[in-house]
């Protein structure tokens, strides 16, 4: 690998450091998030756009000002046609909707209803900044024409897909008819009170979540899902059991709930938990050991000029290790509640990356776009302590000839 190759993806990961999840001081409660729901969806997925986009889009855009990466031409300019890229579908999603997807987006509530042999129904309820003149905008973009409904409007995509702008600016995409019925100036929100299919989704938004998915199956729906699982029986046990099933990720940390139908089905699930725990904390701790026992492991190939270079960056290299593991030693919150056969759990770090491994996601994403756009790093390990094998001749054709 050469040394320049090392220093600049070095550069790039510690470069890095300014993305991740953000808290929002202003999240969607439940009753915004569920104001346009469906009564009975089996899954419902929540997310705060606005913890997440706009901070790691304006650390994106900041990237070719920090020094370790403009006193690089090589690495800068890899970083600038990333950006460029990024700003390449903004802007054409901008020009065709009229919506800046890093700056117009708040959060997103969507809403599944499973069915049986086919594709299933869905809504996202949007908010963010939108008007009709969105919706004449895509309207337009599809070739087809906007229709007024009271203050808002919408538009018919295909057979099965609609587009609409309420009369309080909240954007729906979905299924047609629950689009449309949701403009009528009549239309009430379902119920959310706890204990319905609705109040797990409400309970698991009010944790201010930058992300959840919770799932409420109807018979129908496990039947669909029992199905394509095709005999795996943990899965399947799981999902004929469960009453209720949540996983959320917060600005600092992550948590998840679970309500079954019996006491040893819960007891069952609480030790899954635990071991899941056990899985998150060495997640945490494994890397960092593999990473320092590498290093140390160079020591013993000194002479070899790639082993060289690395070891003269071994400060840096530690330093990115660091970043993007921990200790493992993050708060846990257990609840089981026998009576409610409920379990809820909550872990808590100083940031969502100590709790879970997802602060690998961008360094990973990082090298691979830095090999593919011809970044100097080689995606050939370098064989330390062996020469590299001798050039094969090919064998001669049929005829004696080499091909």
């Amino acid at each position: 690998m050469p040394t320049s190759g090392i220093i600049e993806l070095i550069s790039l990961l510690l470069g890095l450091a300014g993305f991740g999840v953000h808290p929002n001081a202003k999240p969607v409660t439940a009753d915004a998030a569920l104001e346009y729901a469906i009564p009975d969806p089996d899954i419902v997925v929540q997310v705060d756009a606005a913890a997440l986009v706009p901070s790691n889009y304006k650390a994106l855009l900041d990237l070719p000002n920090q020094p370790q990466i403009s006193s690089s031409p090589d690495l800068s300019a890899i970083v600038r046609k990333v950006i460029g890229e990024v700003e390449g579908g903004r802007g054409l999603a901008k020009q065709a909707t009229g919506i800046d997807v890093t700056a117009d987006v708040q959060d997103a509530t969507v809403f599944v209803q499973l069915t049986q042999r086919s594709d299933p129904n869905f809504l996202a309820a949007v908010h963010g900044k939108f008007t009709t003149a969105n919706v004449d905008k895509i309207a337009a973009m599809a070739n087809h024409r906007a229709t007024p409904a009271g203050s808002g409007a919408w538009v018919e995509m295909d057979d099965k897909t609609s587009v609409g702008v309420t009369k309080d600016h909240v954007l729906l995409i979905g299924t047609t008819p629950w689009v449309r019925d949701r403009l009528a100036d009549n239309w009430k929100m379902p119920s959310h009170a706890p204990g319905t299919t609705l109040g797990y989704a409400a309970a698991a938004i009010d944790g201010k979540p930058v992300l959840a998915v919770v799932l409420t199956l109807s018979a129908s729906a496990r039947q669909e899902v029992v199905r394509k699982l095709d005999g795996t029986v943990v899965l399947t046990d799981l999902v004929s059991r469960h009453k209720a099933a949540a996983f959320s990720i917060y600005a600092d940390g992550a948590g998840w709930s679970w309500t079954d139908t019996s006491k040893a089905g819960l007891e069952s699930v609480a030790s899954m938990s635990d071991g899941m725990v056990d899985i998150l904390r060495a997640a945490q701790i494994a890397p960092r050991g593999m990473g320092k026992l590498a290093l140390g492991a160079l020591e013993s190939y000194k002479g070899d000029k790639r082993v060289e270079d690395l070891l003269r960056h071994r400060d840096e290299l530690l330093k990115v290790v660091g970043m993007y593991s921990s200790d493992g030693q993050f708060k846990v919150k257990t609840d089981k509640d026998p009576a409610k056969l409920t379990l809820t759990v909550r872990a808590t770090g100083k940031t969502a990356s100590e709790v879970l491994p997802i602060g690998f996601i961008g360094p990973l994403a990082a090298f691979g776009y830095f090999v593919e756009r011809g970044g100097q790093v080689t995606s050939q390990p370098p064989q330390i302590g062996y020469p590299p094998p001798p050039p094969v001749a090919p064998r001669p054709g049929p005829t004696g000839k080499r091909p």
